[in-house]
């Protein structure tokens, strides 16, 4: 089977996995909101990053010790200096605490999304 093509702002072919479930129409692409629901509920339960923002003061500096005695925490103080360790880290961390509320609140718009296309097909209204 060729790879469907799709063309994005009229530019240069997106080719698309043929073998991706769903795109030939052959496989049946099977969700469910339930679990969609269930691993968000999950997700943000799980979260416990803000907690440790108040501890990370960004005047605090870290040394090569306190950031961890193996190869790759050796690496990560390496690259964050230790002038503005924390701040930095408090950055990153940051950065990765906002990308993981975007992450819950993805699945639960997609979540939503098939909710509503569900009540539509099955002849309801919107959800």
């Amino acid at each position: 089977m060729a790879p469907k093509e799709a063309t994005k702002d009229g530019g240069n072919p997106l080719v698309l996995d043929p073998k991706w479930p769903g795109l030939d129409g052959g496989e049946p692409v099977e969700y469910s909101v339930t679990r969609m629901r269930a691993i968000a509920r999950d997700l943000a339960s799980a979260k416990n990053l803000d907690q440790h923002l108040g501890r990370l003061g960004s005047d605090t500096q870290l040394s090569p010790a306190e950031v961890g005695q193996w190869d790759d925490a050796q690496a990560f103080s390496k690259s964050v200096g230790e002038t503005s360790a924390a701040a930095k880290f408090l950055q990153a961390y940051t950065d990765f605490a906002n990308a993981y509320d975007q992450l819950v609140a993805a699945i639960e718009a997609n979540a939503d999304a098939y909710a509503n296309t569900n009540s539509m097909n099955e002849g309801g209204s919107e959800v």
